[in-house]
């Protein structure tokens, strides 16, 4: 196989703020390389719940399209508000997912999860701390 193979990879990522309010802006950075030019890349976000009995997922936004040459590129995603309070209590409590995903055009290219613990505090206030994949 080799490198000519390998797909866009990750370097350096920062997702906050952390132990914060859930419903908090969040602010998602990367840096990552990728092989191959992409003419038509963007990133999607999203929020995903996960239980036994259902799974729910909140489109939380894109970036623009553009092209990323190959090589190293960044990306940042920004939102004022995690808007997933309409989610059951029951549901948000559980461990979620928040995932990035590079996309060109329609085509999925590399999709970077982002464990996102949700606990409320003792006035039942919840709070979400994200985990850092790279670490």
């Amino acid at each position: 196989t080799g490198m000519a193979d390998a797909g866009p990879s990750i370097s350096a990522l920062s997702a906050g703020p952390n132990n914060c309010a859930l419903e908090e802006a969040i602010t998602l950075e990367m840096d990552f390389t990728t092989p191959r030019e992409l003419p038509a890349g963007s990133w999607r976000v999203r929020f995903v719940a996960d239980t036994a009995g259902s799974c729910k997922v909140v489109e939380l936004g894109s970036t623009d399209a553009q092209r990323y040459p190959e090589g190293p590129g960044k990306m940042r995603f920004h939102r004022d508000s995690l808007d997933v309070m309409h989610l059951q209590r029951a549901i948000l409590c559980n461990v979620g997912l928040m995932t990035a995903t590079l996309l060109d055009g329609d085509d999925e290219v590399l999709e970077v999860p982002m464990v996102v613990h949700v606990t409320p505090d003792s006035a039942g206030k919840l709070f979400r701390s994200i985990y850092n994949p790279l670490e």
